[in-house]
């Protein structure tokens, strides 16, 4: 139930906050917040800036905010290293962790991304274990097999106390959350939308 009237809250926030903030008049402590101390980027990279996303499956914030992500994305691709994290507050969450990150070591993730968050969404499908998401991935042309095999590796073992660590630091509650540069933190129930996101995350990457 409160994570259910959380939701809800956000939703409000979010549904408020776009109509009240205006494109340029974003301020720091308001719409986004300074990170002390700054964190070292999450990899690393020759781009000028990182912006790291958290987000979970089973958020539908996160499914929301995904098109607005993937059609920015695609316009900075050169400029900006973006980085998912699954963010791991649960045994359920980190479930799902596992999935991004065994997806991910199997080159798969830019079709199978789209399709788990479809998949729960918009299929109605709960995906909540290994053997559900093994299966709904097989029948989508996913190797199960594989699947299963990262999914309890022991490199899969660094990247989930990785994702806890960082959403440590990043002193993150709950999401879809964003870091810029390791330096600033946002998201929609701040910056006051979805699409106030990515213009704070467009100010913040400007070579200036």
């Amino acid at each position: 139930m409160k994570f259910v009237l959380k939701l809800v809250f956000f939703a409000t926030l979010t549904l408020l906050g776009g109509a009240v903030v205006a494109a340029g008049s974003y301020q720091e402590g308001t719409h986004y917040v300074r990170l002390d101390p700054a964190i070292p980027p999450v990899v690393e990279s020759e781009a000028a800036h990182e912006v790291v996303e958290l987000f979970w499956y089973g958020c539908p914030h996160c499914y929301e905010f995904e098109p607005y992500l993937e059609k920015w994305h695609a316009q900075t691709k050169n400029s900006v290293n973006f980085v998912r994290v699954p963010a791991i507050f649960n045994s359920r969450w980190e479930q799902h962790a596992r999935a991004y990150y065994a997806l991910e070591m199997m080159g798969e993730l830019d079709a199978a991304h789209a399709l788990m968050f479809d998949g729960i969404h918009e299929q109605g499908r709960a995906l909540p274990d290994l053997d559900s998401m093994a299966r709904f991935l097989d029948a989508n042309g996913v190797d199960a097999a594989k699947f299963r095999e990262n999914f309890n590796s022991f490199a899969m073992e660094t990247k989930i106390n990785r994702a806890k660590q960082l959403i440590r630091q990043y002193q993150v509650t709950g999401v879809p959350a964003v870091i810029v540069n390791g330096t600033y933190k946002t998201s929609a129930s701040t910056a006051g939308g979805y699409a106030q996101v990515i213009e704070i995350i467009e100010n913040l990457t400007a070579d200036k």
